[in-house]
C-alpha cells in the first residue's frame, strides 16, 4: 500500500468584509436616483404631467434595473423582476426624494461593502502553491 500525495487545492478568495453586500447593483441604484430626479424639471414645467411622468419612470426604471439585475449582477429572473419592480415602484413616486434616498442608501451601502474589509488573517504559512499534502496520513 503506497500513499498518495497531492498537491493542495488553492484558497479561495473569500470576500471579508463585516457589510453584507447590498440587495442591488450599484447600476440599479444609480439609475434610481438618476431617473427620481426627472421630476425636478416637470413640477417646475407643468403639474399636469406628474401622473404621466409618473407612470413613464416607473416602467423605465422597472426595465432598466430588471435588465442590470439580470446581466450585471447574474441574478435569476424573478428575483431581477421583482427587484425591477420595487425599485420601480420607489421611484415612480410623484416626489423626487423617495427614489434619491433609497438609491442612494443602496449605492452607500454597496460601496461600504466594497471599500470596508476585515484584514486579511497573516498566520505566516506557505504559499500553498508549493505545498503538498499526504492523503492517507498515518
Amino acid at each position: 500500500m503506497t500513499n498518495q500525495i497531492e498537491p493542495r487545492q488553492p484558497r479561495l478568495k473569500i470576500n471579508r468584509s463585516p457589510i453584507p453586500s447590498a440587495p442591488v447593483h450599484p447600476l440599479s441604484a444609480l439609475a434610481t436616483i438618476l431617473l427620481d430626479n426627472v421630476f425636478g424639471a416637470v413640477e417646475i414645467v407643468d403639474p399636469l404631467l406628474i401622473l404621466l411622468t409618473g407612470l413613464t419612470v416607473g416602467v423605465v426604471n422597472t426595465v432598466t434595473v430588471t435588465l442590470v439585475q439580470r446581466y450585471l449582477a447574474k441574478d435569476d429572473w424573478g428575483p431581477s423582476v421583482a427587484k425591477g419592480l420595487v425599485m420601480g415602484v420607489i421611484a415612480g413616486v410623484p416626489f423626487s426624494v423617495s427614489g434619491t434616498a433609497v438609491g442612494g442608501l443602496l449605492l452607500a451601502w454597496a460601496g461600504a461593502h466594497e471599500w470596508i474589509k476585515l484584514p486579511s488573517s497573516t498566520d505566516g504559512s506557505s504559499s500553498d502553491d508549493n505545498e503538498i499534502i499526504d492523503v492517507n496520513p498515518k
